[in-house]
């Protein structure tokens, strides 16, 4: 006896079939498009981090200069004093005529061969904040 069940449905099948490959497929291209690109999540993520950090900076001076707190960030922050460094990431702030700087490089070296890494460094990112106060 036959099953009815699949003869039913058996018109459906094609569409079905077709329908799940042709979205694999895509999804499949879509996967080889990026690794293709040669984008790295990473580096994109470190630039959102040294925009995040340099932001944070400019509103810890705005905070110190309220007058409410009535501090002095040149006095209190040490990213006034010397630069602050993080292995390839580099802050500095300036201050003068009442405009505050804060400057945000991030380098990389020149060349990488079996992930060691030769030549000059080389800035690859720079962020420059300026605000009056």
């Amino acid at each position: 006896m036959k099953n009815k069940f699949f003869d039913m449905n058996a018109r459906g099948d094609v569409p079905i079939t077709i329908l799940v490959v042709g979205v694999f497929a895509i999804c499949s291209l879509a996967l080889f498009s990026f690794y293709l690109s040669g984008t790295s999540g990473d580096k994109i993520f470190l630039k959102v981090s040294i925009v995040e950090k340099t932001n944070s900076l400019a509103d810890e001076i705005r905070f110190y200069k309220n007058p409410e707190i009535n501090g002095d960030p040149e006095k209190i922050m040490e990213i006034f004093k010397n630069k602050n460094s993080e292995e390839n990431l580099v802050y500095s702030a300036k201050h003068g005529n009442g405009l505050y700087e804060i400057n945000a490089t991030y380098f990389e070296n020149e060349q990488k061969w079996f992930g060691f890494d030769f030549g000059e460094r080389k800035p690859m990112f720079s962020v420059l904040y300026r605000f009056a106060q």
